[in-house]
């Protein structure tokens, strides 16, 4: 959340970006650029005049040309590509470099400037691929039912609750979800990603994140999907994923932000690059290198 040149990047502005539909990334503005589906997966929530831009579509940001690229960390959420006078600047949002089966694949482009995120900015997190992921979840399922126990998932209600329908489906379970998470599929369905597996008395139950028992509570018949938590399908991009992500993009100058954006800064220092974190709510033309 930051303000450049006083453009918004997830951050309130007369004129801003929003790179997804989750909360911690609402802004408010005169006009809020965004693609259709975080718009309509906004206004589930909030209004606000937002005009909408297809990815890889140029448009302009005052007097500045700018694209919009896949991010990959659910439905519509996207990258933000600016042409500054001096300089290039990609700025991410929430990534996943792996394809989930409910959000566009991302795409990387070079840039002078990247920001990035670091939520999971530490090598500890190494997380399984999306269909290393999806095994382990299917097991999970399978045992549960094997025990006559009702499978039950906890995890967003809106993006990972969606990929575990999806999930889900494709591997033949009627899942009883709850009525936020339901909401959210028929916008999803508006956008031709459909789920015909949701049912009354559906074999697995799906809530969201605020209905869960602590994770160190669960039951052997509950998950935690997240990260963070007992299953680890997440739509972040881990430390690797990060690592392969600014390789692709090939900047001179990284800033990072959310998360361990200390840690990973310090990090890509060791690395060799030219990397300072950032507070969420800043301006960036405040910094000496931008």
């Amino acid at each position: 959340m930051m303000i450049i040149y006083g453009i918004g990047l997830d951050s309130s502005a007369r004129v801003t970006f929003q790179s997804h539909a989750h909360s911690d990334h609402f802004v408010s503005g005169n006009i809020i650029f965004s693609t259709k589906a975080t718009k309509f997966l906004s206004h589930l929530k909030k209004s606000g005049l937002y005009k909408v831009v297809k990815f890889g579509k140029t448009f302009y940001l005052g007097d500045y040309k700018a694209k919009l690229y896949p991010a990959g960390h659910m439905l519509g959420s996207a990258q933000i590509y600016i042409e500054f006078d001096e300089f290039s600047l990609l700025y991410t949002g929430d990534v996943k470099w792996f394809k989930l089966r409910t959000a566009e694949k991302s795409r990387f482009r070079k840039a002078d400037v990247l920001i990035i995120e670091a939520t999971f900015g530490v090598p500890m997190y190494n997380f399984p691929s999306p269909k290393e992921a999806e095994k382990k979840l299917i097991a999970f399922v399978e045992s549960a039912l094997d025990k006559r126990k009702t499978p039950t998932l906890y995890a967003n209600q809106m993006g990972k609750a969606q990929e575990l329908l999806k999930i889900l489906e494709v591997h033949g379970y009627t899942v009883k979800a709850s009525r936020s998470i339901i909401k959210v599929a028929k916008v999803y369905e508006k956008f031709g990603i459909k789920f015909g597996n949701i049912d009354r008395n559906g074999e697995v139950v799906l809530r969201g994140f605020r209905t869960p028992k602590p994770e160190n509570s669960l039951s052997p018949s509950e998950l935690y999907v997240s990260g963070f938590g007992n299953l680890k399908l997440s739509n972040h991009a881990d430390f690797w994923e990060l690592i392969k992500i600014i390789e692709k993009v090939k900047p001179e100058k990284i800033y990072t932000v959310y998360g361990y954006a200390e840690n990973f800064a310090k990090i890509l220092r060791g690395l060799g690059y030219d990397a300072t974190a950032i507070d969420r709510d800043c301006c960036l033309s405040c910094y000496k290198n931008i």
